[in-house]
């Protein structure tokens, strides 16, 4: 029973994963929001957009609306805009850096 359980887990992730890359490699991501600038620097970060889009809900409610990559005092980040928040996400780290009223 458990080895059941396990592999449709290990399942579950695989195709999780799977989805993760194929939205990730079509430059688009599960909130349908796209790398609008910073295109050029993405091979730069250390984690994908949706990682950012994800790390930055988790820091302001809302739709996902407008997603940058660029560098801000002196280190990669990506702008999320979540609802009327603007939200900067470490391209390195992951670490939410900022959240502001989106301008």
């Amino acid at each position: 029973m458990n080895r059941r359980i396990t592999a449709g887990l290990a399942v579950l992730a695989l195709a999780t994963a799977g989805g993760a890359g194929i939205a990730a490699a079509s430059g688009g991501s599960a909130g349908g929001s796209g790398l609008d600038d910073g295109k050029n620097l993405a091979p730069q970060a250390k984690i994908t957009q949706q990682q950012a889009e994800q790390a930055a809900q988790s820091a302001a409610s809302g739709s996902l609306n407008e997603t940058d990559l660029e560098h801000s005092n002196g280190r990669l980040v990506y702008n999320v805009d979540v609802g009327s928040k603007d939200v900067q996400v470490d391209a390195s780290t992951g670490h939410v850096i900022a959240v502001n009223a989106d301008d």
